[in-house]
Parts: structure tokens; C-alpha cells; sequence
């Protein structure tokens, strides 16, 4: 949604039961990226995809995933840091 426009923002929160997988993101990453969007976790870094910590391709980004058309990006970071959601 958002590579294509439809969506300015996707914020996807990490949870102790949600089971975040590498291939659930992967190919969404690369088409925000090309679309001139930023994929970060919530603490700006890029999502490591090759951390397969258990084997599973699970990933665990900081506080969750985020995904902006870009110009959005930074602002809605310090938000999330402002509002203390950052487990």
C-alpha cells in the first residue's frame, strides 16, 4: 500500500505473541525502498533480514516495523520516541 501510494504510513507494533518472519517483509522492502520510501524499526535502523536468530527467519526489529512514503519518516519516529511506545 504504501510503495504503491495508496498508504502514506504502515507501523507495525512488536508484541511478545507476534512472530515477526524475514519473508513477510522482505520483497515490501525492497518496493518502498525503489518507491523513494524508508523502511526502518522504530528506532530508525534498517531491518536486518538476514538475522535468523532462531533459525525460523523470524526478525526482531526494535519496538516494531515502520514503513513511510519517506517524507513522513523522521516525524513519525520522534513521535513514537515522544510517546515512550518503545518497549
Amino acid at each position: 500500500m504504501v510503495a504503491s501510494g495508496r498508504a502514506s504510513v504502515f507501523i507495525q507494533r512488536s508484541r511478545e505473541k507476534t512472530v515477526i518472519k524475514a519473508w513477510d517483509h522482505a520483497v515490501g522492502v525492497i518496493c518502498v525502498i525503489e518507491a523513494g520510501g524508508q523502511v526502518t524499526d522504530w528506532k530508525g535502523s534498517q531491518l536486518d533480514l538476514a538475522a535468523d536468530i532462531v533459525e525460523r527467519r523470524v526478525i526482531f526489529p526494535s519496538g516494531g516495523v515502520l514503513v513511510t512514503n519517506g517524507i513522513i519518516h523522521y516525524p513519525i519516529l520522534e513521535m513514537i520516541s515522544a510517546n515512550s511506545l518503545i518497549a
